[in-house]
């Protein structure tokens, strides 16, 4: 199997552990994500957030199991786009000083650029 397929895999896994971490326990984090969430209302937002990357990681993990090497390229787009308004997230609203949560979402932003440009170097041969 070839690093793009195992490295598609790693940040699936990854993104359905941490969709499931919010499930079962929003406060905590929230505030590693770098904005307080207290109260049941903003639980609720925590919760949305990691149904949406448990839907990013089974999209992903299907697609490295798969090979759809074409539909890697759209996802690792995506991935981008939300790891960065993540970042903006956490910045604007959480800490105008450099926080952990940041190179968290940076981490987010460099894993989705490997797999885009193993996905478009898988393309181009």
């Amino acid at each position: 199997m070839s690093a793009l397929f195992l490295l598609g895999w790693a940040i699936a896994i990854v993104l359905v552990v941490l969709g499931a971490y919010a499930l079962v326990a929003p406060h905590p984090l929230a505030r590693q994500y770098g904005v307080s969430a207290e109260g049941h209302a903003a639980a609720g937002f925590v919760r949305a957030t990691g149904i949406r990357d448990i839907a990013v990681g089974v999209v992903l993990g299907a697609a490295a199991y798969f090979h759809a090497v074409a539909l890697l390229v759209v996802i690792a787009a995506a991935g981008i786009a939300v790891s960065i308004v993540d970042f903006w997230i956490v910045w604007h609203h959480g800490h105008r000083r450099l926080h952990p949560a940041h190179g968290v979402h940076a981490a987010g932003v460099v894993a989705f650029v490997l797999i885009l440009a193993m996905a478009l170097f898988a393309i181009g041969r």
